[in-house]
């Protein structure tokens, strides 16, 4: 089955150049010795990252989440990926439609949340765990400084959401706003897709 992505120019906030660069690595401070040359230099290296899936991710202690190193996707398990950031609007309203699955496919998927935010200066933990708690994520949420897995996933935008199979291929992908209808029907072929494979590894045996 073909990798399908949909990129919408509407309800998300979509960017090219060097604001994907900013994306990327979030907005850069520099230190007191560091110059804009050193932070260039950096921020290539990590869009120029050969690192691909499975990878471990940190994740933060808040509601539904606790404070430890998960592997994305989730072994043998059909994975959502949503990529957010708290700064980011449209990344509110698609918390609700994320919800909405995860109460329904919970027991069946693993879903995980990823800011690429760097913790320091204006922003904190704290800051993200009081995001996170308001907008009432009950799942996984990680922290990818070096976006590491936007990367992977060649995300151009925020909102971004991918859905894996239980072998980690990527499935299906869509920037700007899912409405919780799509994201359920799109999470429905491929589970339906794993039964299937299954039952013909079964009748191998």
């Amino acid at each position: 089955m073909k990798r399908r992505a949909v990129l919408k120019a509407t309800g998300g906030i979509v960017l090219t150049g060097g604001s994907v660069m900013i994306l990327q690595r979030g907005i850069p401070t520099l230190n007191p010795t560091e110059t804009q040359s050193d932070t260039t230099s950096e921020s290539s290296e990590a869009v120029n990252s050969k690192t691909t899936f499975p990878i471990q991710l940190s994740t933060l202690g808040a509601e539904g989440s606790t404070e430890r190193t998960v592997r994305v996707p989730t072994a043998g398990m059909p994975t959502v990926i949503d990529l957010f950031a708290t700064w980011c609007t449209p990344c509110q309203a698609q918390m609700d439609a994320l919800s909405t699955v995860y109460s329904k496919y919970n027991d069946q998927v693993g879903f995980i949340s990823v800011t690429n935010e760097r913790i320091g200066g204006t922003l904190t933990r704290a800051d993200i765990r009081s995001w996170w708690n308001e907008h009432d994520g009950r799942w996984s949420v990680g922290l990818d400084p070096k976006s590491k897995l936007m990367n992977i996933l060649g995300a151009q935008g925020l909102p971004y959401l991918a859905i894996t199979d239980t072998t980690g291929e990527i499935r299906w992908e869509d920037t700007g706003m899912t409405s919780a209808s799509t994201l359920q029907r799109e999470l429905d072929a491929v589970l339906s897709e794993s039964e299937d494979e299954n039952e013909n590894e079964n009748e191998n045996e």
